[in-house]
């Protein structure tokens, strides 16, 4: 698993505000506040209704220390907002804020898979997405977060994704989220650009080795763009030794470009994990230099590349060995 819109759509529940912060606020007065009773008393039905939902929209109460524990705790949460959310949904059905709660499943959908809670499937969320666009009644609020969660779904579709997202910008340009789209056109950039011609890729690795991709032409290289802090990349540390021990020998190299900001965790890991190759590090993390430049906004992510220097898979984690075999025989 790496950061993608499935992680990222778990992300923006911290920060999404799902107040019904779109309705008319009552003129400030002069007379003294309302008590909480005589509120109470003038709030509509749906309002009452409404408020015990808002709450729960922010997330569960308890909060877990361990995946162990998440599991039944978001589980039995899910399973109330559904409950609660669907009696709102019935009793007040022309109710605006319907498309808070059809906002709130789409962004908790990657982890209702997660717990095999019946996942709305891909076309259920494209069919959603598009309602919550075309609502009058929704809110920028959430017609915003719908366009942005529609524009990076298509992150593996570059063509659509550069024009979902040439809409969004200029439909939410001070979305908050708009940086990361950026992130993304910039990595569609990169990499439209990595294939017109071989690699460029030259550093002093950590222990002082220069190195240059020019001159390694002849050799099938992996590109690792990793850090000791992310959990899945250390979780790949296994299989990539394994093949590097298998086919080091036929002329397969591995540079690893590492988003990490202390050097001795670095350099502790790679001693532990038996990792022989070169290491580049600038302790500047999500700023690291070769991640700028090549658009980098997710890791672990691995590149092949051929014996000409040629970036040639931008997935090198799935059947590592088998594709490296392949390209060693070409």
């Amino acid at each position: 698993m790496k950061i993608t819109p499935a992680l990222l759509a778990l992300s923006l529940t911290t920060s999404f505000s799902l107040r019904a912060d779109d309705e008319k606020k009552p003129a400030a007065t002069d007379k003294p506040a309302d008590t909480a009773a005589e509120k109470e008393k003038e709030a509509s039905p749906a309002d009452k209704s409404w408020a015990e939902i808002e709450a729960m929209l922010k997330g569960p109460s308890e909060h877990p220390k361990s995946r162990e524990e998440a599991e039944p705790i978001y589980k039995k949460y899910l399973a109330e907002v559904d409950e609660k959310g669907a009696a709102f949904t019935k009793a007040y059905p022309e109710d605006a804020r319907r498309w808070k709660l059809q906002m709130h499943k789409l962004m908790f959908n990657n982890a209702r898979q997660a717990l095999s809670l019946d996942p709305l499937s891909e076309g259920d969320v494209k069919k959603i997405l598009g309602e919550i666009l075309d609502a009058k009644d929704a809110g920028e609020d959430v017609r915003s977060q719908a366009s942005f969660m529609r524009v990076m779904n298509a992150e593996e579709n570059a063509e659509e994704f550069q024009k979902l997202a040439e809409t969004h910008k200029k439909e939410f340009p001070k979305f908050r989220g708009n940086s990361q789209i950026d992130g993304q056109l910039a990595k569609i950039a990169a990499r439209k650009a990595l294939k017109e011609k071989p690699l460029e890729l030259a550093f002093t690795a950590v222990d002082g080795t220069e190195v240059d991709v020019a001159k390694m032409r002849g050799k099938v290289i992996l590109i690792d763009f990793w850090a000791t802090w992310c959990g899945p990349c250390v979780g790949e540390i296994p299989n990539v030794v394994a093949s590097y021990k298998k086919l080091h020998e036929s002329g397969f190299e591995i540079l690893g470009i590492s988003f990490d900001q202390d050097k001795d965790k670095l350099e502790k890991m790679t001693k532990e994990k038996a990792m022989p190759w070169m290491q580049f590090f600038d302790g500047q993390g999500w700023q690291n230099k070769f991640g700028q430049q090549f658009g980098i906004n997710s890791i672990p992510e691995m590149w092949l590349v051929d014996k000409k220097g040629m970036v040639v898979d931008f997935n090198g984690r799935e059947d590592l060995e088998k594709k490296v075999a392949k390209l060693l025989a070409e």
